[in-house]
């Protein structure tokens, strides 16, 4: 029996809502240097200076805190330690203070990211697909940041926020304990190939995509001359033709209960929800990745 029942409407929802508040926070979060350019003229470069070290330390103490009130178990403290070394490694590294505030920008997004696949997903791996998919929207992030007119695109800035995602990780296997197992819903992505190829060609390219990038950044920001015509060409090749084939090859609401013929038991129902998961939103993320870069390409804007 291959059939599923319908998802509640409820749930529907709140995943919808979840996925179209990841995707406001965003588009926001270049827009942040408003505010704290706002609070330094206001209060002083020091004053701002400090807000994202406050910040993180509020964010500690919460922590504790809940781990108190909770009664978790001391022992999620220890998580604090690779948080800690990951938060003053960047405090040391990046001199520039207002970089310091996607420390708890993408603490948030890793913690978004997890509530909106918590919906869907069953099984292990989760938080590693919560890191792949805040760190990409991390790079996302950059992107916008270079058609900003008060920003500009780096590396420094997609370490800095990689590495708070990884922090948001932490936290999270500290706050909620999720360390669920199980790995046989990996058999359904072998039943959509052809998507899985899909996502794979779209890293490849957005990876080659962010490369050529910072060559154009250094050559006064323009495409033609600095960006690979034949990548161009790629470029509007998956933003065309992704969609075509996901509706082509979309199968993954109609896999089998049992995926795994081997089982003497049928998977849950929600296993397919984790190979969603694992295609969905990625392949969602390179879309707009593309679609920023060909929006410059049209438009002639100045990537900085």
């Amino acid at each position: 029996m291959t059939d599923q029942s319908p998802q509640p409407r409820s749930r529907i929802q709140s995943r919808a809502v979840l996925w179209g508040l990841i995707a406001i926070y965003t588009l926001l979060i270049p827009n942040a240097i408003y505010i704290y350019r706002f609070i330094e003229a206001r209060f002083g470069l020091l004053f701002a200076g400090k807000i994202p070290l406050v910040i993180v330390i509020l964010l500690g103490a919460g922590y504790v805190v809940y781990l108190w009130r909770s009664k978790l178990g001391w022992t999620k403290l220890l998580y604090m330690i690779p948080s800690a070394v990951i938060v003053l490694a960047i405090f040391r590294l990046e001199a520039n203070p207002n970089k310091h505030i996607h420390i708890p920008e993408y603490i948030l997004m890793a913690w978004l990211v997890y509530f909106a696949m918590k919906k869907d997903y069953r099984g292990g791996g989760m938080l590693i697909l919560v890191f792949i998919c805040a760190s990409m929207l991390g790079v996302v992030d950059e992107l916008e940041q270079g058609i900003h007119p008060g920003r500009t695109y780096g590396w420094t800035d997609m370490l800095v926020n990689t590495s708070s995602a990884l922090i948001g990780v932490f936290t999270n296997l500290g706050l909620t304990g999720h360390q669920e197992s199980g790995w046989d819903w990996m058999e359904g992505l072998k039943r959509v190939k052809p998507l899985s190829g899909l996502v794979l060609a779209g890293i490849i390219i957005n990876t080659l995509m962010c490369f050529y990038l910072f060559r154009v950044q250094a050559n006064g920001g323009v495409l033609k001359g600095y960006y690979p015509d034949w990548l161009l060409i790629l470029n509007y090749l998956f933003l065309v033709l992704a969609p075509l084939l996901f509706l082509k090859f979309n199968r993954i609401t109609r896999l089998p209960l049992n995926l795994n013929q081997k089982q003497s038991k049928p998977l849950v129902h929600d296993k397919t929800g984790n190979v969603r998961c694992w295609i969905y939103p990625i392949l969602a993320i390179l879309l707009f990745m593309d679609l920023l870069l060909i929006f410059v390409s049209i438009t002639g804007l100045t990537f900085k």
